[in-house]
């Protein structure tokens, strides 16, 4: 057992312990909190499709993280981003298209299943921008464990688990409640900053430090006050429903299959689901996708994937 120095890193020390090893947003939660959000996962993973059902799995961690990994206190939650405007999207697209078999052959080159492959053989076939990245669960994990191995530098004693996407854990919840970003209408954590092109990972903590909470919602782009505010004015007060997604449907609307409605998804008609799950054929009632992998519809069209 690692002997504990009794010295354990300030807030601030581990937020820039974990910038020092290229996170660009974190924040912290409260490790013994229970997620109120878990009751209403609960509803909406009872009607999910058969290929979703490991996410009702181990459902009595999820509501509370210190059941998931008991030793922790607190945990270190990170926003990793994967796109931004000076990449371009089509350019990229259009390389993998002259590359060996196209689509098909860069998801197999690049491990990941293809299980609508009548889709991937299209000409000029897109890909979900996720995917134009390197497999993601073992790059976050992979930071995340160098930032464990800095704080045990400073305390042999302290240890935490790391996750992104496989565990048991509700990660956009916490995100959340770390103030990463806010729940958007399209269901994904929309952060003021980078949008919602980011994946989430984390590590906890055996030992407590205070919490950030959740951010206050920021005004929609386009506002009075969000223009005067690009623009160094004084801005004006925006009214609550101008904050956060507002009145806007653009996501709903944007998306062929109907799959967003009311802050809720249905993966039963999300292509994201459709074309990278799905082991049936693919439904006649929905009409083709533009994407072969995944589906970028609804952040493409969101105001704050716009820079």
């Amino acid at each position: 057992m690692n002997k504990d120095t009794g010295v354990y890193p300030s807030k601030e020390k581990l937020l820039a312990i974990a910038r020092e090893h290229g996170i660009v947003a974190c924040g912290i939660a409260d490790a013994g909190l229970d997620i109120e959000e878990h009751s209403r996962y609960m509803r909406c993973v009872s009607e999910l499709p058969a290929e979703l059902s490991y996410l009702s799995r181990a459902d009595g961690k999820r509501n509370r993280l210190s059941l998931w990994d008991h030793r922790a206190k607190s945990v270190l939650v990170c926003a990793f981003p994967y796109w931004d405007s000076r990449r371009n999207y089509a350019s990229e697209m259009a390389a993998i298209s002259k590359g060996p078999d196209g689509a098909f052959g860069y998801l197999v080159r690049t491990g990941r299943q293809n299980l609508q492959e009548a889709l991937l053989r299209r000409r000029n076939a897109r890909i979900s921008r996720y995917a134009l990245a390197s497999d993601y669960h073992r790059d976050v994990k992979a930071k995340l464990r160098e930032v464990r191995d800095a704080l045990k530098k400073i305390n042999p004693a302290i240890c935490g688990s790391v996750f992104c996407d496989t565990s048991p854990i509700m990660e956009k919840e916490l995100a959340r409640l770390a103030g990463l970003g806010f729940r958007g209408r399209n269901t994904l954590i929309i952060s003021p900053k980078f949008g919602s092109w980011f994946f989430i990972g984390g590590l906890t903590l055996n030992f407590w430090i205070k919490p950030d909470g959740p951010c206050p919602l920021p005004d929609m782009p386009g506002t009075a006050d969000a223009c005067n505010s690009f623009c160094g004015g004084a801005g004006k007060v925006v009214a609550p429903e101008e904050r956060g997604c507002g009145s806007c449907r653009i996501c709903e609307t944007s998306c062929p299959a109907q799959a967003l409605s009311g802050w809720r998804l249905n993966p039963g008609r999300c292509y994201a689901f459709l074309t990278t799950q799905l082991k049936t054929k693919f439904p006649s009632d929905i009409p083709v996708p533009l994407y072969s992998y995944g589906c970028d519809l609804c952040q493409e069209k969101c105001p704050y994937n716009k820079h």
